[in-house]
């Protein structure tokens, strides 16, 4: 995973240490580069959809909204379940984002998908709001920067 997007190593360790059920959050995985390379510049959300679309990433990308926090996630699909039985629950796909629920309408494309992401996480991200805990949106909790820091 060297050469894969700082994001989508954060995706992969929280998936790969069951750390999530869902996913996280796009303002969550664009922030974690303020935890494990603060000196980089967060990635803006119109360029994390173009890289989450790179069908060179080892594992599918999913997107639905999480009815536990109201928020879109992005999570993990590997490339044996893509098929069966949950690669049923794919409602749309662009490239290597698969679309999990039917939070978008069905007639939408790519530009409108990342028109939604954007116009909902990235003045999250420009007020440095990476994380949503108890409803509402702020810095990471001391245990979300520690499960962050294991990525140092």
């Amino acid at each position: 995973m060297e050469n894969h997007p700082l994001w989508f190593k954060v995706l992969s360790h929280f998936d790969d240490n069951g750390y999530f059920i869902n996913g996280l959050t796009i303002p969550f995985l664009l922030g974690a580069s303020s935890i494990i390379k603060p000196d980089d510049v967060i990635l803006s959300v119109e360029d994390f959809f173009l890289q989450a679309m790179d069908e060179s990433l080892p594992r599918k990308i999913s997107l639905q909204k999480c009815g536990n926090i109201g928020e879109y996630v992005i999570g993990t699909i590997d490339r044996e379940t893509i098929n069966y039985p949950y690669g049923k629950a794919i409602t749309k796909q662009f490239g290597n984002v698969c679309i999990t629920d039917n939070s978008f309408s069905d007639n939408l494309d790519s530009d409108e998908v990342k028109k939604t992401l954007i116009s909902e996480a990235q003045n999250l991200l420009n007020s440095n709001l990476y994380s949503k805990n108890l409803g509402h949106w702020g810095d990471y909790s001391d245990d979300e920067k520690l499960k962050l820091s294991e990525l140092k």
